[in-house]
């Protein structure tokens, strides 16, 4: 064969090689640059999930923070008055758990009325604040976040607590007493949503009788002579007070542990 068509053929050959070579390059290169995005994609996804996450945990602690003083403070004002009531007197505290002796059966009109006021405010402050803090909470995915849902768990106990029948009926408040109840102290502030004081509720109390309330006051007067009959129930919601404080403030930094004990069972 000619040398000339010889080498024309390899030249053809080389250049045939060549290109299958550069076009396998091509579509390797394509393929790697293929599998790059997907992976770019895939941490894009990654980061903004990440940071979604962020965002709700952010919103969770937001809510905390902004529910978790007020409401310990309302539940550690109840735990006590509750100790005060159902609390016995023994050998080392005589004086312990005199608050209806003292207020109630022998006090006079003023310190009765006190007595029993006071007690329905600390009740209603309660239940209002819990009200508030559930608006809050139902909005919140409570499946990745254990201490809000814990909350939720603390205030469930509580909230069944005042309205099972596992008690005497005496001071049986229901689910929808309880909301209604709160429901009446909150008001709008400048800070937003939340519980009036005492003075305010006094003023609304006397210039807007309730059914609610006045019919509670009139249970809470009862104990004077009924206690008994209300004993276990009290004394229940006070471990589950002192429970909820023991998850609100775990290092005693707010409220002092020697005035958060839990009653004799």
């Amino acid at each position: 064969m000619n040398p000339t068509v010889i080498a024309s053929i390899v030249s053809a050959l080389a250049a045939v090689i060549a290109a299958t070579i550069a076009f396998r390059g091509v579509v390797r290169g394509k393929r790697a640059d293929s599998e790059m995005a997907l992976r770019m994609k895939r941490v894009e996804a990654d980061l903004a999930e990440q940071k979604e996450r962020a965002a709700r945990r952010a919103e969770v602690e937001r809510t905390a923070r902004k529910y978790s003083e007020p409401l310990g403070r309302a539940a550690y004002d109840l735990q006590s008055r509750l100790f005060n009531i159902a609390a016995r007197p023994d050998a080392e505290n005589p004086q312990r758990g005199r608050f209806l002796e003292v207020y109630l059966r022998g006090g006079d009109e003023r310190t009765r009325n006190y007595a029993a006021r006071n007690t329905l405010f600390l009740i209603a402050q309660y239940f209002a604040w819990t009200e508030l803090a559930r608006r809050e909470i139902q909005f919140i995915d409570l499946g990745e976040d254990h201490e809000t849902r814990r909350l939720a768990t603390l205030q469930d106990e509580i909230y069944s607590l005042w309205q099972t029948d596992g008690y005497d009926p005496l001071l049986r408040i229901f689910a929808g007493e309880q909301r209604a109840i709160g429901e009446r102290l909150i008001h709008d502030s400048a800070r937003g949503p939340e519980c009036m004081g005492y003075a305010s509720f006094l003023d609304y109390y006397c210039a807007k009788p309730d059914p609610l309330l006045s019919a509670l006051e009139l249970e809470i007067l009862s104990l004077a002579t009924s206690l008994e009959r209300a004993r276990p129930r009290l004394v229940a919601m006070q471990h589950a007070l002192v429970d909820l404080l023991e998850f609100i403030d775990p290092q005693f930094v707010r409220f002092p542990k020697r005035t958060r004990a839990k009653l004799p069972a």
